[in-house]
């Protein structure tokens, strides 16, 4: 016999949760546009319109603007270097050439927003390397955290043989953030053997077993090369702005402003860049500095906004040019076996 079950009663979906869950998505949408507007607001009570506007036009535009467009230039290519280095381990070389149009197309929303740019990137190199996308969003988060170390290590070495007003902070804040990021990594790669025997680990972590010290100092040497590509720039640019500081300085300023840039905070770093570099410097004239820094910030939004656009075009014709080939050959298909 079998035994009288009561009816299931159909859940009904809570109309809270769902207003919950859009209210987030919608903060989370306009906190970054709240944000750059809030810092900028800021920005411009410390500099007047009149000054930003005076030092804008002493600036030599034909030659920033070739510094800059020689920037997203070979940060694109080398960045897509990296890439390619990251998703070919442990044992699969990748080509350059689908990386380097997945690394364009990303541009085309971290232009916008980094989390987004990162998301289409993991989704496209996930694509090309045929594993899953938890997998190549771990690589991602893997790329940051090396990032991170490498701003924080030019950091503490500009800070150590600089001499300026915020360098004896500098060092502490960067030797800090450097001491605890390593010990986090060591523990990390001790963290496979600590897991209790009834919990498995992350999926994404798992995928990443096999990741060692030396391909850590690989990919570290990779990336120095990649903003040490944007500590020349600042070295350049920064005299062409009328700011005039020692390379030491450079060395020790910048890599904390792009830290701050980096953070999902804001759009594509409007404002947080300029609080930074106010901030970190605060005896270099200030019209000076927000004019350099916001040239450098529009000039990375517009030139990676292009290459995303040059990209997603390519990738139109060619979808369009393969769809032309298929209806050609299945016309001489349909021809041969015809009557």
């Amino acid at each position: 016999m079998t035994a009288n079950l009561p009816p299931e009663v159909p859940q009904t979906p809570d109309p809270r949760s769902g207003l919950r869950q859009a209210a987030t998505g919608a903060w989370r949408k306009t906190l970054p546009v709240v944000v750059s507007a809030v810092l900028l607001a800021w920005v411009f009570t410390r500099v007047p319109p009149q000054e930003l506007a005076s030092a804008l036009h002493a600036v030599p535009g034909p030659w920033l603007l070739a510094c800059t467009a020689g920037l997203v230039l070979t940060l694109y290519f080398w960045d897509a270097v990296c890439l390619r280095w990251l998703f070919s381990q442990p044992n699969t070389l990748l080509p350059l050439r689908p990386v380097l149009f997945a690394r364009g197309l990303s541009y085309l929303a971290g232009a916008i927003n980094y989390e987004i740019g990162q998301g289409l990137l993991a989704w496209r190199l996930a694509e090309v390397r045929h594993i899953p996308v938890l997998a190549a969003l771990g690589r991602c988060f893997l790329l940051g955290l090396h990032d991170l170390a490498v701003l924080l290590a030019f950091g503490l070495l500009g800070a150590l043989t600089s001499k300026h007003a915020q360098a004896g902070s500098l060092r502490w804040v960067c030797g800090g953030a450097l001491g605890v990021l390593i010990g986090l990594g060591l523990l990390a790669r001790l963290a496979p053997t600590a897991w209790p025997q009834h919990r498995q680990p992350p999926r994404w972590w798992a995928c990443l077993n096999w990741w060692g010290v030396g391909r850590s100092l690989r990919l570290c040497l990779l990336r120095g090369g990649y903003y040490l590509i944007i500590l020349l720039y600042a070295l350049v640019s920064l005299p062409l702005c009328g700011v005039c500081v020692d390379y030491r300085v450079v060395f020790s300023v910048i890599p904390l402003v792009m830290v701050a840039d980096g953070l999902p905070i804001s759009v594509s770093g409007l404002g947080t860049r300029e609080t930074a570099l106010l901030w970190l410097l605060p005896d270099v004239p200030a019209n000076r500095l927000v004019a350099f820094s916001l040239l450098w910030s529009v000039g990375l939004m517009v030139g990676r906004a292009t290459l995303g656009l040059v990209h997603l075009w390519l990738g139109y014709l060619l979808r369009g040019r393969l769809h032309a080939n298929n209806r050609t050959s299945n016309g001489r298909g349909g021809a041969k076996h015809g009557p």
